[in-house]
């Protein structure tokens, strides 16, 4: 009979830590990226055309890094219910 050895603890705390993480940096994109877009217009930390320009590209290129803490996001998930399906499966298996 074929043994597999599968650590379901360890893959949900992997899975609800990257989770964690990823809402800590979505956090940190927005303080970062809110900063970043209100330099020309409301902490006038630099002003100007090319500072305007600066903000507005910051404001689309945000997107690509929330993709980014979303999918990690998701990879936590999927390792979390995995972990709850194995689990589940292994039970029924110890039933039989």
């Amino acid at each position: 009979m074929a043994e597999i050895k599968v650590d379901t603890v360890k893959m949900r705390e992997c899975g609800n830590d990257i989770m964690q993480i990823s809402n800590e940096i979505g956090s940190e994109l927005d303080n970062l990226f809110e900063r970043l877009t209100n330099m020309p217009t409301k902490t006038f930390e630099w002003t100007g055309s090319a500072a305007q320009a600066f903000a507005t590209r910051a404001k689309y290129e945000k997107i690509q890094y929330v993709e980014l803490k979303n999918s990690l996001y998701q990879y936590g998930k999927y390792l979390v219910e995995q972990a709850n399906r194995l689990d589940s499966r292994i039970i029924k298996l110890k039933d039989v």
